[in-house]
């Protein structure tokens, strides 16, 4: 006996409509019985580009129901709020999937995904995310900034800290009152991270899935020595703030002070002795990075990454 169609597709876009049409008509592909529609929130409301996007895929004939909001409010945090709010509109919606509009999904993705959950009966599954340079880059950035996924299996995990490949239980936010997405972390990113680490503290289980593979534009912007230092310190900048909103069993400040003091110290010693080495000289840039912006994080400094736009 199938099951119903229970689960929604959450699109946030903001001024990628090339990407967003290719993540749209690789959904289109999908063969699934289980998604009731897919949900899309332009949050560019002067120029409305994912919007005139999202019109030109239904004139070429959509599988499944589309919905398109357009959100005023600038912010990663507030288009997500309007997506979980209109996917929660239908009583009959169990589950919520979230993909990025510079990401298409591989062959299987949504299905592999609630397989995950159908096993485990976790309330969050994620799955790996495969990088497409636009650019040749050194092997050592390819990965960087990434979780090493090689390692991971399919079934229960600790966390999994971001939506750009996730299916949530839609309980989940009905549990909880709107805004769900702090929106302090609205231009930010890590608001993923902020939602999900305070659903972990609330007894919320994790899983993962390793065939619900996403795949990821990397632009040339994108493929720089340069950029991958700055996300290094963004990421690092956003779990400071996290931790110190949420202070999670084992968290505390002079801990992490003292922590960040021995890693700057191993790293000062890297770029010392092993300077000529690209390879570890990037990844000790790459964790000093992260440290300092952890340690801006942990002091109140909000580093404001997504101003600008990569990709198209």
């Amino acid at each position: 006996m199938s099951k119903p169609a229970d689960t929604v597709i959450c699109i946030a876009t903001f001024r990628r409509p090339r990407g967003l049409s290719r993540c749209l008509e690789a959904l289109a592909q999908v063969k699934t019985d289980r998604v009731s529609r897919i949900i899309v929130a332009d949050n560019d409301a002067a120029g409305r580009t994912g919007l005139a996007a999202c019109e030109t895929f239904q004139e070429a004939g959509s599988p499944f129901v589309l919905t398109v909001l357009v959100v005023a409010e600038r912010g990663i945090s507030q288009a997500r709020n309007a997506l979980v709010a209109e996917a929660l509109k239908d009583p009959h919606t169990k589950f919520i999937a979230m993909i990025d509009d510079d990401e298409w999904p591989q062959a299987g993705w949504i299905e592999s995904l609630l397989t995950a959950q159908d096993r485990t009966d976790a309330d969050v599954v994620g799955g790996p995310v495969e990088r497409v340079f636009a650019a040749p880059v050194p092997a050592y950035l390819k990965s960087a900034n990434l979780a090493d996924f090689s390692r991971m299996r399919t079934g229960p995990v600790d966390f999994v800290d971001g939506t750009s490949n996730v299916l949530i239980r839609a309980d989940l936010f009905r549990r909880r009152s709107a805004p769900w997405f702090d929106l302090a972390f609205g231009l930010l990113g890590g608001e993923d991270t902020d939602f999900f680490l305070g659903m972990k503290l609330q007894g919320a289980r994790f899983a993962w899935s390793t065939a619900a593979v996403v795949n990821e534009e990397m632009p040339e912007s994108r493929s720089s020595t340069l950029w991958m230092l700055k996300r290094a310190y963004r990421i690092g900048n956003t779990y400071g703030l996290v931790n110190r909103k949420h202070r999670p069993p084992g968290f505390g400040m002079f801990r992490e002070v003292v922590k960040i003091a021995g890693t700057m110290a191993v790293v000062t010693m890297s770029l010392v002795f092993l300077f000529w080495h690209p390879v570890r000289r990037f990844e000790a840039a790459r964790l000093a990075a992260r440290v300092l912006g952890k340690l801006a994080g942990l002091i109140g400094y909000r580093h404001v990454e997504y101003q600008d736009v990569h990709g198209g």
